[in-house]
């Protein structure tokens, strides 16, 4: 079983013009996972498509009814995340727990950052001690501003590299500050392989070796009780990068077990068997392919015992 971790679609009262009309278009995503052997897609709300100006909460209530639907209809393929904001209100946190407890919806999509606050913020607490308790895998995606967007005027670099710097930023600042530590069974997926979190164990290591050497610079607050890396382990990534070499380097830095499949298809109009393709070039064992590719994704969303 093949299952793709990171799609979006969106209801059809979000359509515009300038959208690409993918993620609005479900025969056609049933239509290419059949030409990829794609058995399931798992979709969720990146917020980079919803209507401007539209209020957050009810974009989460909209959002929510749409995946529990769709998940309904075309359970055999399609699995809906809810849609919530880190920093939101009460109101939001009810929805989400609405979409994990009532709905059935296996999982919860967020931003990485939204409007310059990242995950680290103390606003973000009580959602993450109602993602603990629900107990599902929280995906992280970036958002439509990232950092660096000043200078991200030109082509497309928000997209190609503005948002896995935006991931790679979040969930550092998440780790420095203790939110693993606090939080450590959260299962959190990251988006486009963690951006540069792969390639950091090293630098965030000899980091915290010279924490106590004020020539470097400060180092406050310190709260870890063991090395960053060691937090970056519990993370997983999704194999969003058609570079077989970063989906290598993911294993090699968190294990296979926590590598998932993902493809951002729709709304990229790649076609999905290249991202298959992807993880079957990677240099790891068939077996270990396969586990990629949906054994690991599988008991992440509780498909299989």
């Amino acid at each position: 079983m093949i299952i793709d971790c990171h799609a979006h679609l969106a209801p059809k009262s979000w359509i515009h013009p300038k959208s690409p009309q993918s993620i609005f278009n479900i025969e056609g995503l049933l239509e290419e996972q059949q030409r990829a052997g794609v058995d399931l897609t798992v979709f969720g709300n990146n917020w980079i498509r919803t209507p401007s100006g539209s209020n957050p909460l009810e974009v989460v209530k909209e959002f929510n009814e749409f995946a529990a639907d769709v998940t309904a209809k075309y359970s055999k393929h399609l699995l809906g995340l809810a849609s919530s904001i880190p920093f939101g209100d009460d109101q939001v946190l009810k929805e989400t727990e609405r979409a994990v407890r009532d709905y059935g919806l296996k999982g919860i999509m967020v931003n990485s950052s939204v409007n310059g606050e990242y995950l680290d913020s103390a606003r973000a607490l009580p959602f993450f001690e109602l993602v603990t308790e629900l107990d599902v895998p929280l995906f992280i995606h970036p958002p439509r501003i990232t950092i660096g967007a000043e200078k991200m005027e030109i082509f497309r670099l928000p997209e190609m590299v503005g948002r896995p710097f935006d991931t790679t930023l979040s969930l550092t600042r998440f780790i420095l500050t203790g939110g693993l530590e606090r939080f450590p069974k959260l299962k959190m997926v990251c988006a486009h392989v963690g951006g540069a979190l792969p390639m950091l164990p090293g630098r965030l290591g000899f980091g915290y070796e010279l924490r106590h050497d004020m020539s470097f610079g400060p180092w406050e607050p310190d709260l870890l009780t063991r090395p960053p890396a060691t937090y970056i382990q519990q993370l997983y990534f999704d194999t969003v990068c058609l570079h077989p070499p970063a989906v290598l380097c993911a294993v090699q830095t968190v294990g296979v077990d926590h590598v998932v499949f993902g493809s951002d298809s729709p709304p990229v109009p790649i076609p999905l068997q290249r991202s298959v393709d992807t993880v079957r070039a990677v240099s790891i064992s068939a077996e270990d392919q396969e586990r990629i590719l949906g054994g690991n994704a599988a008991k992440l969303l509780g498909l299989s015992g």
